[in-house]
């Protein structure tokens, strides 16, 4: 029954992998186009068109933060930084650019971007899981490993919490 509400870490595990890699190519592929193929200098103006603030600033942290937060999201390093400047990203699109037009993507709608945030929102909460640069660095410094877990279990059951 447990297995309606929780599942297994390791299977949990894979799958954020996975999600991470999708998620994370998917803006490095979008970040990529606005830094080398358009030029962020030319990224602006369309900004400025859509009524977005600041065009100029806004397509800098638009155009690295996919780029780089792509990056971050997909080796799962610092994960949670890269996810709040991706989900940034996301609502911003989805207030300044595609909140009039509904839902439906076809229509120019919100549901990509409304996902992408809601994923990134996600990965935020969970973080990378452990098959991640961030969950190697947490085994190596006690704070993710099993054997953290069960010294914490212990310091826990312990009289006055004196380590057994």
């Amino acid at each position: 029954m447990k297995y309606l509400v929780r599942s297994d870490a390791v299977l949990t595990d894979a799958v954020f992998l996975v999600v991470r890699i999708c998620i994370g190519a998917v803006f490095i592929a979008h970040g990529w186009d606005k830094v080398v193929n358009q030029g962020v200098a030319q990224v602006a103006p369309g900004l400025g068109e859509m009524g977005i603030p600041l065009p100029e600033l806004s397509a800098v942290f638009l155009a690295y933060g996919e780029l780089i937060g792509g990056a971050l999201v997909l080796l799962g390093l610092v994960t949670r930084v890269g996810a709040a400047v991706l989900a940034v990203n996301m609502v911003g699109a989805w207030v300044f650019v595609h909140s009039g037009a509904g839902l439906m993507q076809q229509n120019g709608g919100f549901e990509y971007v409304m996902v992408l945030a809601a994923i990134n929102l996600l990965l935020i909460a969970h973080g990378p899981g452990r098959f991640s640069v961030d969950g190697v660095l947490a085994d190596r410094l006690g704070g993710g490993s099993a054997a953290g877990a069960e010294r914490t279990r212990r310091v826990a059951d312990s009289p006055a919490g004196a380590p057994k």
